[in-house]
């Protein structure tokens, strides 16, 4: 840093010099030889006592006329950039100093020549000089704050109003060191010699270029010129693994094996956006370190459309622009096994098959509603074959409206009115007519695929939200894509905790399902053999599991309980079973017959009393209303639940 400010006062003290010395010889042209001669030296001697002078004029011209602007740049679009900090730090920093240097030493030694300017000038440009060295020095200490906070892990909630008084101050002093150009230029400038006029053309011209130039650069940015520029030579590289590190982290991502992952690859700030996998080691987040943290290893898609913020709340919900998401994809290194359950139903590929009709609604209680797409090119399977599909995404985005904002939901297919009927003649089937050989002979299998792609969506008091407008557009078009994300990385065997309140229970309804399922399947095979049970089974599921479910579920009142003819069923017949796989608590002021129902708060004693010690489980999953989300980890923590045991959902 010192070696540039170095090399930037030599070369203004260069200038000026030189500038200054074509002036002042024109000046005793009309002398004689010997007295040209004489009054030469006496100008050189005078003129080097001005240094500080020239050096306060054009270091300052440099540094906010020019300098400043690519500081703000580098900060601006530094998006790009993974030490973009760093870099708007040290230009900024070029600037301050050689400033607050050259003010200084005009205060200590105020020796200028003559001016044959605008000299009344000086009563403004002097103050207001003065006041801008010390709101310089106050934003200098601001940023140097600021920065260590953007870049500390650890929560910072007042980073954003930070942010604010720095960006706001930071453009006020922009504004200002341009008008000082401009007072300084005016009080000094030279009318009398021949050039005069000359230089005053010059001068507007150079000052309308430092001045306006970054309007330019703005324009090409705002209208994503200058983000096809530089991703147009990136095309090529993405979703490629930049290392042999890289690929062995995707190999390890795409194996499950996360516990490698936390030990070999700590320090890496890798996410899955969609389906890809992102690195972003070395990139600060302009909203603070500690967001990387909270969500690093995650599915970050409902944090970039703004779906929802951090769960413990130190961030709201924002929407990201498409310039941040095109930075986020220009850094994919691999891309996660995308298992898809919509199968193309034509041979030829149709224009836009990812465009679905909503054709059903149905009201399930006051906001919530079942919905059912239709798309003519496309079939959807109906059943999940085994633990590793569940807990995938589908995205939905408006086709007739790009104000609306793109959403995420879990697809339920147990839901769908066909999977529906299917378990009740299941059900019955068990309850009624198992102990009759004959039901093999007229047993109906479950449709292989679904007449409609089913979803079921809260309505939100949002003004123009998502889930609002889709209640009230029926027969629109709406682009579909998925489904994207990881599966919930259930374990093969053991203990699973599920915590969910209200519409929470959705992305786990499926999963109940396949429980449920495997039960029956199990008391078939035990009654009649595998190969009765088998014609259950014609999709090949893996029903056979060690796994046992504990779900605690938080409901207001029995409207919301949601997917209660799967859950309930679960309950009853796995009575028939040598081992249980499934418990399940109610957090319900109504009683439930049969059910395990409880009206306690969710706190340490509650975890304590009903589900024991925490090390005998792998893995708890959170899924509820902001406040659950928000409360439930610092409770589990405090039991001993580590935090990479901990997933939201």
């Amino acid at each position: 840093m010192f070696t540039i400010i170095v090399i930037l006062s030599v070369a203004s003290l260069t200038i000026t010099q030189e500038l200054n010395d074509s002036q002042s010889n024109r000046t005793f042209l009309d002398y004689n030889q010997d007295e040209q001669n004489h009054e030469m030296m006496l100008t050189e001697i005078n003129e080097n006592r001005h240094t500080v002078f020239y050096f306060h004029k054009w270091s300052n011209f440099i540094v906010w006329g020019i300098l400043v602007d690519i500081g703000l740049l580098a900060n601006r679009y530094g998006i790009f950039l993974k030490q973009r900090l760093n870099l708007h730090s040290i230009i900024m920093g070029l600037c301050v100093l050689p400033t607050m240097i050259a003010d200084i030493l005009m205060s200590l030694i105020w020796n200028p020549p003559q001016f044959h300017g605008k000299e009344h000038l000086a009563y403004w440009h002097a103050p207001i000089g003065f006041a801008f060295l010390g709101l310089m020095g106050l934003q200098s200490i601001g940023g140097l704050i600021l920065k260590l906070c953007i870049e500390n892990k650890k929560t910072q909630k007042t980073i954003k109003i930070q942010q604010l008084f720095h960006i706001y101050i930071g453009y006020f002093m922009y504004l200002i060191g341009k008008v000082e150009c401009g007072l300084g230029f005016y009080e000094v400038y030279n009318y009398y010699v021949e050039d005069g006029r000359w230089n005053l053309i010059g001068f507007w011209i150079t000052y309308v270029l430092i001045f306006f130039w970054r309007v330019f650069l703005e324009f090409f940015y705002q209208n994503g010129t200058l983000f096809s520029i530089i991703f147009k030579s990136k095309e090529e590289q993405q979703c490629q693994p930049k290392t042999i590190q890289d690929a062995l982290f995707v190999q390890h991502v795409l194996q499950n094996d996360f516990q490698s992952i936390q030990r070999e690859y700590k320090d890496q700030m890798w996410f899955i956006f969609n389906n890809e996998i992102i690195n972003l080691t070395g990139f600060v987040h302009p909203g603070g370190q500690y967001i990387w943290e909270k969500t690093k290893g995650r599915e970050i898609s409902r944090f970039i459309y703004g779906g929802q913020g951090l769960e413990d709340g130190s961030c709201p919900p924002f929407k990201h622009s498409d310039k941040a998401i095109q930075m986020i994809k220009q850094n994919t290194i691999g891309r996660i096994n995308n298992i898809n359950f919509i199968i193309q139903n034509n041979s030829i590929l149709q224009y836009n098959t990812n465009l679905w009709k909503l054709i059903t609604i149905n009201q399930i209680s006051d906001k919530v509603s079942y919905f059912g797409f239709n798309n003519e090119f496309r079939k959807i399977s109906s059943q999940l074959t085994n633990y590793n599909q569940f807990g995938r995404y589908y995205q939905l985005k408006v086709h007739s409206n790009s104000q609306v904002p793109i959403r995420q939901y879990t697809c339920i297919l147990s839901m769908a009115p066909e999977n529906v009927q299917y378990r009740k003649y299941l059900l019955n089937l068990i309850d009624t007519q198992l102990q009759n050989k004959e039901w093999v002979d007229h047993f109906h299998l479950q449709p292989k695929y679904l007449n409609e792609l089913p979803l079921i969506i809260k309505k939100y008091d949002s003004k123009n939200g998502f889930s609002q407008y889709i209640h009230q557009n029926q027969y629109e078009q709406y682009e579909i894509m998925g489904p994207y994300g990881p599966s919930l990385s259930l374990p093969n065997k053991g203990k699973i905790v599920i915590i969910c309140g209200g519409t929470g229970i959705l992305p786990f309804l499926d999963l109940l399902d396949f429980l449920l399922q495997s039960i029956i399947y199990q008391i078939v095979e035990k009654k009649y053999g595998k190969q009765i049970a088998d014609i259950l089974n014609p999709f090949e599921c893996q029903f056979h599991t060690n796994l046992h479910i504990t779900l605690i579920f938080a409901a207001a009142n029995k409207s919301e309980l949601i997917g209660s003819n799967i859950y309930f069923p679960l309950l009853h017949f796995q009575k028939q079973l040598s081992q249980q796989c499934f418990k399940m608590i109610l957090k319900l002021k109504e009683w439930t017959e049969n059910v395990c129902c409880v009206n306690e708060r969710f706190n340490k004693v509650f975890f304590q009393k009903h589900i024991g010690f925490v090390s005998q489980y792998d893995k708890f999953y959170i899924c509820g209303p902001p406040q659950m989300n928000q409360t439930i980890p610092t409770i589990l923590n405090g039991l001993g639940v580590q935090e990479q045991d901990i997933h939201f959902v």
